[in-house]
Formats: C-alpha cells, sequence, structure tokens
C-alpha cells in the first residue's frame, strides 16, 4: 500500500510537472510574470533657470526623453498629464524626497527630474533616474555645456546611459537578431520578408517598422550654424571692420534699435547698441568705410514720425494724423560705444558693390505720395568731417533704386550688366544699354519691410507699399572666373498674388545662379530655411580663417508686425578660401 501511494505521489508530481504547477515552478512563473512587467517611468518637468525665450526647451527635453526611454513591453513612460498633475503645487528645484514621493504617488518603478540652468551662453544641466523603492544607485548626469546646441547631444547620451545600465537595452542590430516572438508578430510584415527592404535604405533607430530617411550624424553636421533668438524683426544686416582690427563685426537693425554683434565660439556677443525714439522705424543698415580711414561706419535709413498740424487740402491723399519723413544718420564704433555722426539727412542709403570700385554710399531721396516711393536721381554720398553730404550723380538705369540691384560683368564681355530685383520681386537682367537679357519669374528678395510709396485715394486703400528686398551679392566664390549672383528665392507661390499689406513669406531658400549665354542657370541653392531671410552676406563673420555665407532670418510669424517678431541669424561655413570671396567689404 506504501508503494502504491508513493507511486501516485509520483504521478501527480509528474502532472504537476507538465501542467508547470510545481511549487518551485509555480514561484518561477510567478517571478517570472512579474520580471516580464514594463518598467515605469516618471519624467517629470525639469526646473527651468533659463530665459523665456529658452522655454520651449523644458517640452523639447521631455519629449526626447520620452522617445528615447519608451521601449515596447519593457518600458513604460507615465503620460504627461497625470504627472503634471502630480507636480502641481511644487515650486523650485525638487528635492529627491520631493521626487520620489511624486514617483510613488505614481505607482513608477522610477522617477527621472532634474534642472537646466543658462549662464550666459553655457547651460548647465544636473539630471537623475532614481529608483522610487531608494535601492540601488541613481543615473545622474551634471555636465556644464558651452552652448545651447550641446544641450540636446547631452540629453540624448543621458537617455542611453540610463538605457545601458537600468534596463540593459542592446543596440538596433542586438534588437533584431534577439527579437522575441511578441516583438516579430508586431513588426510590420514587409520586414520580415527578405528584400522587402529596398537597397540603400536603413531602419531607423526609433522602430523597426521605420526607415531612416535623415540619419542622426546628418542631423549634426558641420558647416551650418544658428544664433540664439532675438526679440524685433531684423530688417537689415551687414559686416564690416568697425574699429580697425581688421576683424569684422555684424551689424543689425530691427525697427528700434541697432546691435553690434560678435561672434564667439557659437553665439553672438553684443557689443554695442543705438536705441531709436517711439518716433523712429528704421528700415535699413549698411556698413561702408566712407572715408576710406581703415574704419567702416553704420548708415541707419530711418523713417520719423511727425505729428500733423495744419488741415489737409486733398481727403484723398491726406496723412493718417502725422507725417513720415525721411531722417537717416550715420554711426561710428568709439571707444565700444556708437556714436551719431553729424545731422541726420533726408536720404535713403545703401552701400553698393561697383565693380573695381568697390563699395560706394548711394543716397536717394523719398518720392511725393503722389508719384512714389522715390525720386528720380540716385547720388553717391560722402562723409564730409562728419556729416553724410550728396556727391555726384549716380548714373545707373531707370529701374534701379538704392536697395534693388547690383552690378557686374555676368557674361565676361567687358560691359558691366545690371541685375535688378522689380517691384513685383522678379529678378531682372539688364545688358549696359538698358535691354532686358534675361527675367526670373520665382519670387526674389521677397520680404515685408515695408513703407508707403504711391497714394492714390487713402480712403479706399489706393496705397502702394514698397518691400526692401533682401541684399544681392555677386562674388565668384570658385575664382573660375564666373561671377555668381547670391540671392534669396521664396517658395511661398501665394506671396505674388496677395494685396499689398497682407503678404507674408515663410519660407525660402538662398540660390546661387550665373550667366550661360542662354540666361541666368542655378549653380547651388541651400535647403529650405523657415522664416523671411532679409539680408545676406559674405565674410569671415566668426574671423577664424573660413568665409561664411550669413542671413538675417525673421522667425516664421509676425511678418506684418516686425517690431514685434523674433529673429536670428545663421551662416554656411564655405568651402574656399577667405581671399577667394569677394566680400562687401572689399574691392572687387
Amino acid at each position: 500500500m506504501f508503494q502504491k501511494k508513493r507511486t501516485d505521489l509520483k504521478m501527480i508530481l509528474l502532472f504537476l510537472a507538465l501542467l508547470g504547477l510545481t511549487p518551485g515552478a509555480t514561484s518561477r512563473a510567478m517571478a517570472a510574470e512579474a520580471s516580464s512587467s514594463p518598467a515605469k517611468v516618471a519624467i517629470l518637468p525639469f526646473t527651468m533657470h533659463t530665459p523665456n525665450n529658452l522655454q520651449y526647451l523644458q517640452d523639447g527635453i521631455r519629449d526626447m526623453l520620452t522617445s528615447r526611454l519608451a521601449w515596447q513591453g519593457k518600458v513604460v513612460v507615465v503620460d504627461r498629464s497625470s504627472t503634471d498633475q502630480a507636480v502641481r503645487g511644487l515650486k523650485g528645484d525638487l528635492s529627491p524626497e520631493d521626487a520620489l514621493r511624486v514617483g510613488r504617488s505614481l505607482k513608477a518603478d522610477y522617477v527621472l527630474y532634474g534642472s537646466i540652468t543658462a549662464v550666459g551662453q553655457s547651460v548647465s544641466i544636473d539630471s537623475k533616474m532614481a529608483p522610487v523603492s531608494g535601492k540601488g544607485e541613481p543615473v545622474a548626469l551634471a555636465v556644464q555645456t558651452r552652448s545651447l546646441d550641446d544641450v540636446i547631444p547631452q540629453i540624448n547620451a543621458f537617455a542611453q546611459n540610463i538605457n545601458r545600465k537600468l534596463f540593459s537595452r542592446p543596440g538596433q542590430d542586438g534588437q533584431l537578431q534577439t527579437a522575441s516572438a511578441d516583438d516579430l508578430a508586431n513588426r510590420n510584415p514587409e520586414l520580415l520578408i527578405p528584400g522587402a527592404i529596398a537597397a540603400g535604405e536603413r531602419i531607423s533607430y526609433i522602430n523597426p517598422n521605420f526607415i531612416e530617411i535623415t540619419s542622426e550624424s546628418s542631423l549634426r553636421q558641420s558647416g551650418i550654424w544658428r544664433s540664439q533668438t532675438f526679440n524685433g524683426g531684423v530688417v537689415g544686416m551687414d559686416v564690416g571692420d568697425l574699429d580697425g582690427d581688421r576683424s569684422l563685426e555684424l551689424v543689425c537693425v530691427t525697427p528700434r534699435q541697432v546691435v553690434v554683434m560678435r561672434k564667439e565660439r557659437e553665439a553672438l556677443r553684443t557689443i554695442a547698441t543705438y536705441p531709436g525714439t517711439a518716433a523712429d522705424r528704421f528700415l535699413w543698415v549698411t556698413v561702408v568705410d566712407a572715408n576710406r580711414d581703415g574704419k567702416a561706419e553704420i548708415f541707419v535709413t530711418n523713417l520719423r514720425r511727425y505729428n500733423q498740424t495744419t488741415a489737409a487740402k486733398d481727403y484723398a491723399t491726406a496723412t493718417r494724423g502725422f507725417l513720415e519723413d525721411l531722417s537717416s544718420f550715420a554711426l561710428t564704433m568709439s571707444a565700444g560705444k556708437l556714436q551719431p555722426m553729424g545731422k541726420p539727412v533726408p536720404y535713403f542709403l545703401n552701400g553698393v558693390e561697383f565693380p573695381h570700385r568697390g563699395k560706394v554710399l548711394l543716397g536717394q531721396k523719398k518720392g511725393d505720395p503722389a508719384d512714389g516711393p522715390f525720386r528720380k536721381d540716385i547720388f553717391e554720398m560722402i562723409l564730409k568731417g562728419d556729416q553724410v553730404s550728396e556727391s555726384v550723380p549716380a548714373p545707373l538705369p531707370k529701374h534701379c533704386n538704392v536697395f534693388n540691384f547690383a552690378r557686374a560683368d555676368l557674361n565676361n564681355d567687358g560691359s558691366d550688366e545690371t541685375i535688378v530685383i522689380d517691384n513685383s520681386n522678379n529678378l531682372v537682367v539688364y545688358n549696359s544699354g538698358g535691354t532686358i537679357l534675361w527675367r526670373g519669374n520665382h519670387l526674389f528678395g521677397a520680404t515685408t519691410n515695408a513703407f508707403e510709396g504711391k497714394v492714390e485715394d487713402r480712403r479706399y486703400n489706393m496705397v502702394d507699399l514698397y518691400s526692401i528686398p533682401a541684399s544681392i551679392l555677386v562674388t565668384d566664390l570658385n575664382k573660375d572666373g564666373i561671377k555668381e549672383v547670391i540671392v534669396t528665392r521664396s517658395l511661398d507661390t501665394l506671396g505674388k498674388f496677395m494685396p499689398q499689406g497682407l503678404k507674408y513669406f515663410d519660407r525660402g531658400e538662398i540660390v546661387s545662379l550665373s550667366w550661360d549665354n542662354m540666361g541666368m542657370v542655378e549653380n547651388w541653392k541651400t535647403r529650405e530655411v523657415a522664416g523671411m531671410v532679409t539680408s545676406i552676406r559674405i565674410g569671415d563673420l566668426n574671423n577664424d580663417g573660413t568665409t561664411e555665407l550669413g542671413a538675417s532670418l525673421v522667425h516664421a510669424r509676425d511678418f506684418l508686425k516686425l517690431w514685434e517678431a523674433k529673429s536670428s541669424i545663421f551662416s554656411y561655413d564655405l568651402n574656399i578660401s577667405p581671399a577667394g570671396a569677394k566680400t562687401s567689404q572689399r574691392t572687387q
């Protein structure tokens, strides 16, 4: 009988073993189930000790950490609304105890918290990923970057460190080779068939169902740089040696302020400013060494508003209760400060490169409301002592004004062609006799930096606006003897058909064109730029021996209210020697 009972016990144990229900197996199964449940991570909003224009980093960092840490079946990130609710009422930097308390309230296994502090151009990042149980060491990040550009790479490296140390997450290749049956069941069927991915395509590290279009390494490519964001729309930009030290300063103008900056490391440092009054509206800036003393002067085109004191005689062309007249002026840099020179003058001012002469300061008076934005005559301007004065007439075609043209011998026939951006933002090339050689029908140099031109009947909004185009550059970057015309080109196809005052240009590109005996053809163009490019310049902008193509950019909003807009400067390194580019400061 005892033998029979022992046999029955063996049979029961065998049966339980087959079911996986032996006591040891049962406990192991429960442990396996517990260990296979995904880890729960609460990513708390970082405390930001930064200017208001960097607050967007808070959301960007959380988005990036969420995408890097979430791992299907392995790691779950607590949804943002629940996390925000849990931290509501907490102010300032979170203590470790506060963070763990929040993590426990969210029933998370780990809590990630930290702070961002901006000091000048450097950014300090302090963050920890801590187990809510309090057992085990947290994964920490404490680093100070030299610029804003280094923040995202540091956060990315932090996420990779967490994945490696806490979750033993393999690389992309490891994930594909050790994929579980559940992973394979959820994968895009086309990826399970050999040869389903076209030759040359690569799987994204984000998800094996994604095809990588732009590699992450290319997103960090060198050769392009962008500054911090500024308040106010930059309507004009130029470069020049203002203090005679053979290094270039960058001069920008917004409707209310002139700013002189110098690029240091990865940011622009302001070295001098000159504010306007509430009655001023700065339209343009140009930098020219007008007195040839080795130190360039700054010339600002300014419209000043005056209250109207007499009743209007013609109600159709009556003013808006005030008058606007030109009150342009010159500035010089002295002891690190901008000092006005002489008295204001009633001219639009701009410096234009002339073949064999270099950069010449030009002036043109404002037209009467019944005639249009400009008077016909354009003059060369000079400095007499500290005073800007009219010199001799500049022999230019009738289609030109001080802002819309460049001169160069494009076809190497010994005579200069004139390149003009007309009132419809077409790019037009005239020969020396005034005949049109070529016309481009895209929107070139288009901006919303406008002022009133011809006024027919203000009662019915019959008022023409003139928009100052972005600058035209003529150079020979590769020194092959063929001139290049570099201009901005808007990609907004509706802008040409919008009424004056409602046009906006929110995306564009910079393009290089040359003459090929049949017309102008493209040499190269930049990728699409989000925003409105208002000015472009060529020079060694950061004085490192590399020539750059620089541009001022008004961000894709507030185009019709430039005084309320945001702006930045960006540049492309050019693979040429500094002497290879005839910059706007050097004689051609």
